[in-house]
């Protein structure tokens, strides 16, 4: 949509004094103020010597590009029962919003809530959403909808989806314990091996900082220690019931270091932030605790 030449009508019902200056001020402030070619009857009227009203306020609307309705109680009443001009416009609005949903906006001064939508909102709109128009003109969500503009900005989709963390689970999901352990030292021993071979404080890294083995490292860090890592703790999960406390506050200083590590690797927290490996944990696993 062209905004440059943006027609804004305001569709209302004739209230009180008081209310429809606050019409006629609103109208002011969306042209002065922020740009808007708003219009409205008052405005229209003085455009000619001799008004067809029923003319004027059957172009005002399809000729718009946008419509803001002020709904209000006195609003409700007219559009309910099709009652003089408001209904002849409520006529058009209805038949028009069927495939132009997005040309009307409605909006109300007042604040809001289940009561006030009660009393204001005509039966045949149904659950729309309606503006409101707060005095301090804090007005970002009338001008997103005047301008098809969204307000928050939604960032793309990515590439990759992240996909579930697998789980293996055994009958009842019980191993003997011995059989837990000596899983845990096989999947440590491999992650141990790469960390004294690639590891940031391994010969090759201290020798030669410029060397690949960085690369290496976040590569078998993403693909082996950190699977390793989860399958360790998914099993100690599964069957921590055959563990003693004593065991349990052991293996939970793993888990912790284990996420920790793995929250390190995304870049989420800083190297010096990560536990250390629990060495208790690797003595408990070889039965030397």
């Amino acid at each position: 949509m062209n905004t440059d030449n943006l027609v804004v009508a305001v569709s209302y019902a004739h209230d009180s004094d008081e209310f429809n200056k606050k019409v006629v001020a609103f109208v002011s402030c969306l042209r002065e103020k922020h740009g808007y070619d708003a219009i409205m009857d008052e405005y229209l009227k003085q455009k000619e010597t001799a008004v067809d009203f029923n003319e004027m306020m059957a172009k005002m609307i399809p000729n718009a590009n946008k419509v803001i309705v002020l709904l209000t109680p006195k609003y409700k009443e007219r559009a309910d029962q099709f009652i003089g001009g408001v209904g002849d416009e409520y006529r058009i609005i209805l038949e028009e919003i069927k495939t132009c949903p997005k040309k009307f906006i409605f909006a109300s001064f007042v604040p809001i809530n289940d009561e006030v939508v009660t009393r204001i909102n005509p039966a045949a709109l149904g659950n729309r959403e309606i503006v409101y128009l707060s005095d301090d003109e804090q007005w970002d969500d009338l001008f997103s909808k005047l301008l098809d503009e969204p307000i928050i900005d939604f960032p793309d989709v990515a590439n990759k989806k992240t996909k579930p963390r697998k789980k293996s689970i055994g009958f009842c999901g019980n191993k003997k314990k011995t059989d837990l352990f000596r899983e845990t030292q096989i999947l440590l021993c491999e992650n141990k091996q790469i960390l004294e071979q690639f590891g940031p404080d391994s010969l090759v890294a201290i020798n030669n900082p410029m060397s690949s083995a960085i690369n290496t490292w976040n590569q078998f860090k993403q693909n082996i220690i950190i699977p390793n890592n989860r399958k360790i703790v998914e099993a100690f999960e599964s069957n921590i019931s055959v563990l003693s406390m004593e065991e349990v506050e052991v293996y939970k200083k793993f888990k912790i270091h284990a996420e920790a590590f793995e929250s390190c690797n995304k870049g989420e927290i800083i190297r010096e932030g990560t536990p250390r490996f629990p060495v208790e944990f690797e003595q408990m696993i070889k039965g030397e605790k």
